[in-house]
Protein backbone atom coordinates (compact mmCIF):
# COMPACT_ATOMS: atom_id res chain seq x y z
CA UNK A 1 0.00 0.00 0.00
CA UNK A 2 1.38 3.43 -0.95
CA UNK A 3 0.30 5.07 2.30
CA UNK A 4 2.38 2.60 4.30
CA UNK A 5 5.48 3.53 2.29
CA UNK A 6 5.09 7.22 3.09
CA UNK A 7 7.90 8.32 5.40
CA UNK A 8 7.78 11.87 6.68
CA UNK A 9 10.21 13.71 8.88
CA UNK A 10 9.30 17.05 10.35
CA UNK A 11 11.75 19.92 10.16
CA UNK A 12 12.85 19.34 13.74
CA UNK A 13 13.23 15.58 13.24
CA UNK A 14 15.18 15.97 10.02
CA UNK A 15 17.40 18.86 10.96
CA UNK A 16 17.21 19.94 14.57
CA UNK A 17 19.08 23.05 13.41
CA UNK A 18 18.43 26.58 12.30
CA UNK A 19 15.93 27.27 9.53
CA UNK A 20 18.64 28.73 7.28
CA UNK A 21 20.54 25.45 7.29
CA UNK A 22 17.35 23.55 6.53
CA UNK A 23 16.51 25.82 3.61
CA UNK A 24 20.09 25.63 2.35
CA UNK A 25 19.74 21.86 2.24
CA UNK A 26 16.55 22.12 0.20
CA UNK A 27 18.23 24.52 -2.23
CA UNK A 28 21.45 22.47 -2.39
CA UNK A 29 19.47 19.56 -3.83
CA UNK A 30 18.63 21.68 -6.87
CA UNK A 31 22.20 21.78 -8.13
CA UNK A 32 22.37 18.00 -7.83
CA UNK A 33 18.99 17.06 -9.26
CA UNK A 34 17.58 19.84 -11.46
CA UNK A 35 19.02 19.93 -14.99
CA UNK A 36 17.73 23.43 -15.74
CA UNK A 37 19.30 24.76 -12.53
CA UNK A 38 22.59 23.09 -13.43
CA UNK A 39 22.47 24.56 -16.94
CA UNK A 40 22.02 28.06 -15.56
CA UNK A 41 24.91 27.59 -13.13
CA UNK A 42 27.06 26.31 -15.99
CA UNK A 43 26.15 29.29 -18.17
CA UNK A 44 27.19 31.68 -15.39
CA UNK A 45 30.54 29.89 -15.10
CA UNK A 46 31.00 30.10 -18.88
CA UNK A 47 30.44 33.85 -18.73
CA UNK A 48 32.95 34.17 -15.89
CA UNK A 49 35.52 32.25 -17.94
CA UNK A 50 34.87 34.35 -21.03
CA UNK A 51 34.86 37.63 -19.08
CA UNK A 52 37.03 37.24 -15.95
CA UNK A 53 36.36 40.86 -14.87
CA UNK A 54 32.65 40.08 -14.56
CA UNK A 55 33.23 37.77 -11.58
CA UNK A 56 35.09 40.65 -9.91
CA UNK A 57 31.96 42.80 -10.09
CA UNK A 58 30.24 40.30 -7.79
CA UNK A 59 33.20 39.22 -5.65
CA UNK A 60 34.92 42.52 -4.93
CA UNK A 61 33.55 45.61 -3.27
CA UNK A 62 35.29 48.17 -5.44
CA UNK A 63 34.64 49.91 -8.71
CA UNK A 64 35.42 47.99 -11.87
CA UNK A 65 36.02 49.30 -15.36
CA UNK A 66 34.21 47.08 -17.84
CA UNK A 67 33.97 46.91 -21.60
CA UNK A 68 30.60 47.08 -23.31
CA UNK A 69 30.67 43.27 -23.72
CA UNK A 70 31.52 42.80 -20.05
CA UNK A 71 28.62 45.07 -19.06
CA UNK A 72 26.30 42.95 -21.20
CA UNK A 73 27.71 39.86 -19.50
CA UNK A 74 27.05 41.36 -16.06
CA UNK A 75 23.44 41.99 -17.06
CA UNK A 76 23.13 38.40 -18.30
CA UNK A 77 24.63 37.01 -15.08
CA UNK A 78 22.21 39.07 -12.97
CA UNK A 79 19.29 37.74 -15.02
CA UNK A 80 20.54 34.17 -14.64
CA UNK A 81 21.06 34.63 -10.90
CA UNK A 82 17.48 35.89 -10.65
CA UNK A 83 16.31 32.73 -12.41
CA UNK A 84 18.24 30.63 -9.89
CA UNK A 85 16.64 32.51 -6.99
CA UNK A 86 13.17 31.98 -8.47
CA UNK A 87 13.87 28.26 -8.78
CA UNK A 88 15.17 28.14 -5.21
CA UNK A 89 12.08 29.90 -3.89
CA UNK A 90 9.84 27.53 -5.81
CA UNK A 91 11.73 24.55 -4.39
CA UNK A 92 11.35 25.88 -0.85
CA UNK A 93 7.65 26.55 -1.45
CA UNK A 94 7.03 23.02 -2.67
CA UNK A 95 9.04 21.60 0.23
CA UNK A 96 6.71 23.54 2.52
CA UNK A 97 3.71 22.00 0.77
CA UNK A 98 5.26 18.55 1.21
CA UNK A 99 5.94 19.25 4.89
CA UNK A 100 2.35 20.43 5.39
CA UNK A 101 1.01 17.20 3.97
CA UNK A 102 3.30 15.26 6.28
CA UNK A 103 2.09 17.16 9.32
CA UNK A 104 -1.53 16.51 8.35
CA UNK A 105 -0.77 12.81 7.88
CA UNK A 106 0.99 12.60 11.24
CA UNK A 107 -1.97 14.34 12.85
CA UNK A 108 -4.28 11.73 11.34
CA UNK A 109 -6.16 14.28 9.27
CA UNK A 110 -5.15 12.65 5.97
Amino acid sequence: MVADEFKFETFVEAQGTAMQEYLSGVVAKLSKTDKEYQAIQNRIEEIYKQYPHVRGVFDVERAAALTEQECAAVIEVIGLQNQLVEMELQSVYFRGCYDSMGYLKKAGIL
